[in-house]
């Protein structure tokens, strides 16, 4: 005899699988809230809170001491001398303080600075050759270098020396970082003016020796369609900052700035470097060129300004490059047709 089971659907079983989860869940919150919403446990859980916070309050207004590295910038050195040694770049403070203070203090830690003015320091000390300053006292009111209210117990170096060597002179020219992106129709109208447009440096003949030219900071200028007037920093690499003195810590920066406009002009070509006794001719004899000319000397556009010339010693496969010269600075000769010319020698 055969006995057929037939299975339950499919969803049948999704059915029965979801309602006895529902059944364990709820059982399981059932359990939790009794658990945790019992009077006992609640209580030992805002006990356990209200002692958390006075231990933090105690902890947050107790004295402590502690040892900080804090970075040293130093100002206004004297630009005809030389460092002979490296000044320190951090002091150790060690200082008292509450626990809510010191908190404060380290998150704040890194864009706190020390300034040192070596002008201050070394005023009465100008003729000596190596000069001490006491660390505290350059500092003066540690309280306010780091804006709330510390005991400042000791530094570390206490003394900050100052060796001067024999100062060499450089001068070596200024050239700016520029980064313009014109708008279409504008262009420069004149070089870029530089006020000075070099500068004296001062240090090791051996420094010296290896800098050609100093930069200036980045500037960066965007659909950029008129005059300015700007002033830039000089930079030096960090490692020569308090090594090089300059004799100016800026340059003004004169950008005149017109808007152009496209013309043409179809000039003769001429030929170089012929051998002798031979006639060059090419094919055409003139090329059409395409320049960019401001509008302010838009009416002094002639075709004298123009030379196009081919060079016998450059020809490839009986053909030559053309090159056009302009003789006025602020045009600018964007296209030339055509570009090669053929040519034939003839005696």
């Amino acid at each position: 005899m055969w006995i057929f089971i037939q299975r339950p659907p499919v969803r049948c079983r999704i059915n029965a699988y979801f309602s006895a989860l529902a059944i364990v869940n709820n059982k399981l919150f059932k359990y939790i809230r009794k658990v945790f919403l019992n009077k006992k446990v609640a209580t030992f859980f805002v006990c356990l809170f209200i002692a958390s916070f006075l231990w933090l309050i105690n902890a947050l207004n107790r004295n402590y001491k502690e040892t900080l590295p804090i970075a040293i910038k130093y100002i206004n050195l004297p630009k005809s001398k030389m460092l002979a040694t490296e000044l320190p770049k951090f002091i150790q403070a060690e200082i008292k303080t509450t626990g809510a203070k010191l908190f404060f203090i380290k998150f704040n830690l890194s864009e706190t600075i020390v300034v040192i003015d070596a002008s201050v320091a070394l005023a009465k000390k100008q003729n000596q050759q190596t000069v001490a300053i006491n660390t505290a006292q350059a500092i003066g009111n540690f309280s306010k270098v780091l804006n709330t209210e510390v005991e400042l117990i000791k530094v570390k170096p206490d003394s900050i020396y100052f060796s001067f060597g024999r100062s060499y002179k450089k001068i070596v020219p200024v050239k700016p970082v520029l980064l313009i992106n014109f708008d279409p129709f504008y262009n420069y109208n004149n070089k870029v003016r530089i006020t000075p447009s070099s500068v004296t440096l001062f240090g090791d003949s051996t420094l010296l020796s290896g800098i050609d030219s100093v930069q200036t900071d980045k500037i960066v200028l965007n659909d950029f369609n008129s005059s300015i007037s700007q002033k830039a920093k000089i930079l030096l690499p960090e490692e020569l900052e308090n090594r090089v003195g300059l004799s100016a810590d800026e340059v003004l920066l004169e950008i005149d700035v017109d808007k152009y406009t496209e013309t043409y002009a179809e000039i003769p070509v001429e030929a170089r470097n012929v051998p002798t006794g031979y006639q060059l001719k090419t094919f055409p004899d003139k090329v059409k060129i395409t320049v960019q000319v401001p509008m302010s000397e838009f009416e002094s556009v002639k075709d004298e300004l123009f030379k196009a010339s081919v060079d016998y010693k450059e020809g490839a496969k009986n053909k030559l490059k053309v090159n056009v010269q302009c003789t006025a600075p602020n045009i600018k000769v964007t296209k030339i047709s055509p570009e090669k010319v053929e040519y034939i020698l003839r005696k």
